[in-house]
């Protein structure tokens, strides 16, 4: 089950369809296995490492590619990419290694097969969320090798908090919650940490919870679904509403499903 979107469109969903599980693996591999002899190129390595991002949002793209990405898979919360879509990225990516950051708990079976099916050296970093994701390429040393910057990859990432802002479609009922129709619900580390009926005041509640007496930076990463104007309202009520030693930044996401992605270290 997936933890944020769920309160929003598939917990709330009263009779949410059962796949046949069995049948549901046995195409995922079936598939894996025709994109492991696609006619995908296989890239010539030009360097040690590349990595493969996996995100939703035209802002999240660019700057995992920016980060130094070789690949973004498009996918995250709802739209989860099959394990082909990571195979064909790890053949067009130039690199004898290559990192995947998966950025979903849900996502990582799926690069965890792929690493499987591929003629390639590849590791999949455990990353869960966006920050952790953007945490880990930011640690990455190219002066490194395999093992060392797995290391410092993980502590990195380990040392992220993220916060989600979304909505939920339905009237439902989730671990003690009692979650009403269009309600903003707001995910600490993955976990319904509380429900809101404004997006700003639920802003500035969960990051004051996420916060701890070493953090000093805030990133606010706003959705699709949140004009410029909007975020920076939001920036500027935590900027007046936290110590001075915290910095806060905006990002455009422009991801799917949340209004705010919120990393905090």
């Amino acid at each position: 089950m997936q933890k944020a979107i769920e309160f929003g469109t598939f917990i709330n969903d009263p009779k949410p369809k059962i796949e046949n599980m069995r049948i549901q693996h046995e195409n995922k591999v079936r598939d894996a296995n025709d994109a492991a002899n696609s006619g995908v190129p296989l890239a010539e390595p030009v360097k040690e490492f590349g990595f493969v991002a996996v995100a939703a949002g035209h802002g999240l793209e660019a700057m995992f590619s920016d980060l130094g990405a070789d690949v973004v898979v498009s996918g995250g919360q709802t739209m989860n990419p099959a394990t082909e879509d990571l195979i064909n990225a790890i053949r067009s990516t130039p690199a004898n290694t290559v990192f995947i950051l998966p950025n979903n708990k849900n996502i990582i079976m799926a690069a965890e097969q792929a690493v499987k099916l591929s003629d390639k050296n590849v590791c999949v970093l455990q990353t869960r969320t966006i920050p952790q994701g953007i945490a880990a390429m930011l640690a990455f040393d190219e002066s490194l090798g395999l093992a060392e910057n797995r290391i410092g990859m993980t502590k990195a990432l380990e040392k992220v908090s993220t916060g989600l802002i979304t909505f939920a479609a339905r009237d439902s009922e989730y671990e003690g919650h009692s979650i009403k129709q269009g309600e903003i619900l707001a995910l600490d580390n993955g976990k319904l940490s509380f429900t809101d009926k404004d997006i700003n005041k639920a802003a500035l509640k969960l990051v004051r919870r996420l916060i701890k007496s070493e953090s000093s930076y805030v990133t606010l990463i706003y959705g699709s679904d949140v004009t410029e104007d909007k975020a920076e309202k939001v920036q500027q009520l935590l900027r007046s509403k936290l110590s001075d030693k915290i910095e806060v930044i905006l990002v455009n996401g422009g991801q799917p499903v949340y209004y705010y992605i919120i990393s905090v270290e």
